[in-house]
């Protein structure tokens, strides 16, 4: 005992010894981290006087073998338990182990429909492998599940001692997988590119909170001990190689000659893409070592590619490296100078940063780790990529918090500095390269920084009361992949929340608190409430109630303000409370800004101070107050900084936040700030009406709320077919109406549509009620629909006899639709209820079930299998003609809903009248036997004696099937063009009578069946134009029938022309 005792109090005194002969010196060798002169040493900064945390020291020396792909090392592991507990047992985070099969992240793929394909490591579970485990020279028992290995200590680890653990492991890249995997290898241009992450055995985190955080990784978040570093990289000669900390040995491995070539400058002219030259030539055998030192960090990545090449920029003592791959360096020349400015950005807004580098590189990925940040893009696309890469060396590198239990204090916060960055370097607005075309030059509208990379994303789900609870474990949000099931609002609706915060306090305040919150917990382990607590503690105002709702409950922010005279009302409308900011516009033009605060707490605000308006929930959701200015009141605005993230905005102006422009057919955001106008020119042509001039209409507020589409035309008879019998018979007027919106004060999911069109001389209605669940994979629809065509409309509009006149055709729909996802391939599975309902002149009803399937299958998955399998059954003696079941495809109801079919036009009456030859032309739809399109398909008893023609029908069964053949008969830049080729066959009976229960299983046709080779041709390229929907021009060859019309031969060449695809 007492030469233990003796032994301790030696070590301890060769410690300080230590300490006192070396300064703290973060740069070098030896480890300083723990000195008392470390000035981020959490015991010489403690955020609270019960504060502790772990320290650790890791010496690795690590071979990365690029002809296997195979990391072999060895790592050396002093770790100091500063807890108040003994510990018998540690834990290891083995990171890799999470991308094989049976592992946890495995299941949870399936779980979601996913079925992974593995590559020849991660097939064979070789993520990381221990070899080798010791405690002090003693080798003990390990315990591995998945991706977290449990060691029993041979003997107990004291508050306030250390030990020291000796690791020989294997780390495998694999690159054969489609499990989204960050660390990785893949081709660069002919060379072995590795982004090395979360590769070593990595000590779990004992925290106050938890004991040991033992969380199996699910291909999300992270959580790390502070402390040291030091890191040999042995890499193949010619790689350049960049990792956390500071390069000790750079003169041998980068010397000044070496780095002058491979300075990004030398390729500022090199063409996009186009070959890299050769620096180094690869020698095998032949290697590098790269040494490096990190203190302060609480993990260790690197990043290496022989085609790197390098960019430097300085602010002040802080270097921003970007490493390029050589094809890509003409658009990366400012990343690093980028870099250099976020640096600088965030170290004045919220802190100084602690470390002396941060390194960009072009790695196919999106990624932070201390010091380095693994990217991808290009200037100006990638800033924003960078601004939140670099932004995670502030909240995570820095302030390292358990990012598995809450995401949001790194993820959420670094989308806040995203925006700020993006904001103080190139201003209000996003840079974008300019448009070659004219036409977008004119019309394409600037996208602010804070509404792409905050607001817009937050608020399209907040409007729809879809903002889920932030403060939830990363494993925690439905069980989702990536940013799923409500998980990307740790990222957005945490930053609204931050510029909320902001708007609280006031500018000067929130900057100040923000700083404190940082320079307390930096190279510590904050929690939520540690956040919170030091933000209230800072500015002494009581921000619970502000934290209470944005952290831990759906709530939502939802004014609205009206003026009358000189009385201005607003009205909560939502559960959240906010103190409001308002503006007055006078009469005369001058401005008056107003703060009602909902507390005792007054920010600094040059407005005036109104009385507070303590209301919540239930209670006092109106306030008013008399505003007197001297020429009366024009309009009272809330908030016009837009910082209050308000969920529907329109009504935030007393005159309604209304925006009215001309419709582009440019993509842009949908703007969160006003109820969108928008009008189009429209012009379309058919043979009757000639010339159709009209204008288009739409409005709605984020694709959600109060949405119309209206269209009126102008009938001209300018170039209309003059041919035809009473030519000059045609409607002035066409008009197309339609109105959506939601009924969440109902129920979520939830919408109304109406739609109304005259057109062609066709009266349609149809009004909608739909439901369906979160997800969208389920969804139930009620309609009500009204076809009528008058009595003194133009035969001309009819494209073929199965139209009545004078006659409506009323009818009750109810849809099912259910979507899924198996291990091969998704399906969609719709059922369908039909009936015609009272002030109906027909009489029938249906039940319809329709199953389409796309799957993937063979090596790689590369060949795509569709099938539709179809059945209808019908009932009634009257039946509206326009909506019998089709046996080869759409009946003329449904050809009614494309433009392009509706009348006679681009596709013309003659390819559309049945008669005894198979038709040229096709529409989707029915039983869909293409074969036998536009055909009488006429069916004949015993005796040859014609039955009926069962061109349609009321009920029928049908399969058809499309093999994709693309890969394998078309060169790939022909498939790019939008060229795809497949195989088909479609098979089907229809009914020859009335069905009912003594006839059912005579009352069908003989089976007919089709099949041949099929080509579709998807236009995309509309010039200038964003918006405008694909073209899809398909051509069938049907080139086998089994029961062919009269004259021709089961097997000879035929074809179809079709507009869309056929299922």
């Amino acid at each position: 005992m007492y030469k233990k005792l003796i032994t301790t109090l030696l070590t301890t005194m060769l410690c300080f010894s230590g300490f006192s002969q070396h300064k703290y010196n973060p740069l070098a060798s030896p480890n300083t981290y723990r000195n008392a002169d470390n000035p981020n040493y959490w015991k010489n900064k403690m955020p609270h006087a019960a504060y502790w945390q772990q320290d650790i020291y890791y010496k690795i020396q690590a071979n990365i073998d690029e002809t296997t792909d195979i990391i072999s090392a060895n790592a050396s592991l002093t770790y100091w338990n500063n807890s108040p507990d003994s510990l018998d047992v540690v834990y290891f985070h083995l990171y890799q182990n999470a991308f094989q099969p049976e592992s946890y992240y495995d299941d949870l793929q399936k779980q979601n429909g996913k079925h992974p394909k593995y590559g020849k490591y991660e097939s064979q579970k070789l993520g990381t492998v221990i070899n080798n485990l010791k405690v002090n020279g003693i080798e003990v028992k390990k315990e591995i599940d998945n991706t977290i290995m449990k060691v029993y200590l041979n003997e107990t680890l004291k508050s306030g001692d250390s030990i020291k653990f000796s690791i020989d492991f294997n780390t495998y890249f694999d690159n054969g997988g489609d499990v989204r995997r960050r660390m990785a290898v893949f081709n660069s241009w002919g060379y072995k590119h590795y982004n090395g992450v979360h590769w070593y055995p990595r000590i779990c985190v004992y925290d106050s909170k938890f004991g040991w955080t033992r969380d199996q990784h699910l291909g999300k978040e992270f959580y790390g001990n502070f402390g040291t570093f030091d890191v040999e990289l042995t890499f193949a000669s010619n790689f350049v190689v960049e990792a956390t900390g500071f390069l000790t040995n750079r003169d041998q491995v980068l010397p000044k000659e070496l780095r002058e070539k491979l300075d990004i400058t030398n390729f500022k002219d090199k063409k996009w893409k186009s070959t890299p030259s050769v620096i180094t030539p690869y020698k095998k055998g032949e290697t590098k070592t790269w040494k490096y030192h990190a203190e302060n960090v609480h993990d260790f990545a690197f990043t290496a590619d022989p085609t790197y090449r390098i960019g430097e920029s300085w602010w002040e003592d802080k270097v921003c490296y970007s490493l390029v791959q050589e094809p890509h360096a003409s658009r990366w020349q400012n990343a690093a100078d980028f870099g250099a400015n976020c640096l600088k950005v965030f170290s004045e807004d919220f802190g100084r940063y602690v470390y002396h580098k941060v390194i960009v590189a072009d790695a196919r990925s999106g990624m932070e780790y201390p010091m380095i940040t693994l990217d991808g893009g290009s200037d100006p696309g990638y800033r924003g990529l960078l601004a939140h890469e670099i932004g995670h060396m502030w909240f995570f590198g820095q302030v390292g918090n358990n990012e598995t239990y809450r995401a949001l204090l790194d993820e959420g916060f670094t989308q806040f500095l995203t925006a700020w960055a993006l904001i103080k370097i190139d201003g209000d607005y996003l840079v974008t390269n300019t448009p070659k075309s004219t036409y977008k030059q004119r019309f394409k509208e600037k996208t602010k920084a804070i509404d792409s990379r905050v607001y817009f994303s937050y608020l399209k789900d907040a409007t729809k009361y879809n903002d889920p609870v932030i403060s939830t474990h990363s494993h925690g949000f439905h069980g989702a992949l990536s940013h799923g099931g409500g998980y990307r609002h740790v990222y957005y609706k945490t930053a609204a929340m931050l510029y909320n915060l902001q708007y609280v306090l006031g500018d000067e305040l929130f900057l100040e608190s923000m700083k404190h919150y940082f320079n307390t917990w930096k190279i510590a382990h904050p929690y939520n409430e540690d956040f919170r607590n030091a933000i209230i503690q800072y500015t002494k105002v009581d921000l619970n109630w502000f934290f209470d709702q944005w952290l831990d409950t759906e709530k939502r922010i939802d004014y609205s303000i009206k003026k009358k005279g000189n009385i201005v009302t607003l009205e909560r409308k939502s559960r959240m409370q906010m103190p409001i900011d308002f503006r007055v516009i006078a009469n005369d033009g001058k401005t008056y800004d107003y703060h009602i605060p909902n507390n005792w707490f007054v920010k600094n605000t040059d407005a005036t101070i109104l009385p507070k308006w303590h209301a919540w929930d239930l209670l006092q959701p109106t306030y008013s107050v008399e505003i007197n200015v001297p020429s009366g009141i024009k309009e009272a605005i809330i908030d016009p900084t837009n910082r209050l993230a308000d969920a529907y905005m329109p009504d935030n102006s007393s005159k309604f936040n209304t925006s009215f422009k001309f419709n582009s057919s440019l993509w842009k955001y949908p703007d969160w700030k006003n109820y969108e106008i928008k009008y189009q020119p429209n012009v379309w042509w058919n043979s009757t009406d000639g010339v159709k001039l009209g204008m288009n209409v739409k409005g709605g507020y984020m694709n959600h709320h109060h949405l119309f589409d209206a269209t009126i035309w102008m009938n001209s008879g300018i170039q209309q077919n003059q041919t035809t019998e009473n030519y000059s018979n045609y409607d002035d007027l066409s008009y197309r109406f339609s109105y959506n919106t939601n009924l969440d004060e109902v129920a979520l999911n939830s919408r109304i549509v109406f739609k109304s069109s005259y057109i062609a001389g066709l009266q349609s209605n149809k009004l909608s009620l739909k439901k369906s669940d979160s997800k969208g994979h389920n969804s139930l629809s009620v309609d009500l629909i009204s076809l009528f065509r008058p009595k003194n409309s133009s035969e001309n509009y009819l494209n073929n006899e199965y139209w009545n006149k004078n006659k409506y055709n009323n009818r009750i729909d109810v849809n099912l639709n259910h979507k899924y996802e198996y291990s091969y391939g998704k399906g969609n599975i719709n059922i369908s209820l039909k009936t015609s309902t009272l002030i109906s002149d027909y009489h029938y009803s249906s039940f319809s079930i329709e199953a389409i399937n796309n799957n993937k299958v063979g090596n790689n998955r590369k060949v795509k299998v569709n099938t539709r399998a179809y059945l209808q059954l019908g009932h009634g003696n009257n039946w509206a003609p326009e909506s019998l079941l089709g046996l080869s495809g759409a009946n003329n109801e449904e050809l009614f809903e494309n433009k392009y079919t509706r009348t006679n036009g681009i596709i013309g009456s003659e390819m559309m009248n049945f008669n005894k030859e198979i038709g040229n032309f096709h529409m989707g739809g029915g039983l869909n036997l293409r074969g036998y399109t536009y055909y009488l398909a006429p069916e004949y008893n015993e005796n040859g004696d014609p039955i009926k023609n069962t061109n349609y029908g009321t009920s029928g069964a049908s399969l058809s099937t499309e093999i994709d053949v693309s890969s394998y008969l078309l060169p790939y830049r022909i498939r790019n063009q939008g060229l795809i080729s497949y195989l088909f066959a479609d098979a089907g009976i229809i009914n020859i009578e009335e069905i009912n229960r003594n006839n059912y299983k005579t009352a069908w046709s003989d089976i007919r069946a089709d099949a041949g080779i099929g080509f579709t041709y998807t236009h995309r390229n509309w010039g200038p134009l964003e918006t405008i929907s694909p073209l899809v021009i398909r051509l069938d060859l049907p080139l086998f029938l089994n029961r062919p019309p009269y004259g021709e031969e089961y097997t000879q060449l035929r074809y179809i022309l079709g507009i869309g695809k056929t299922f």
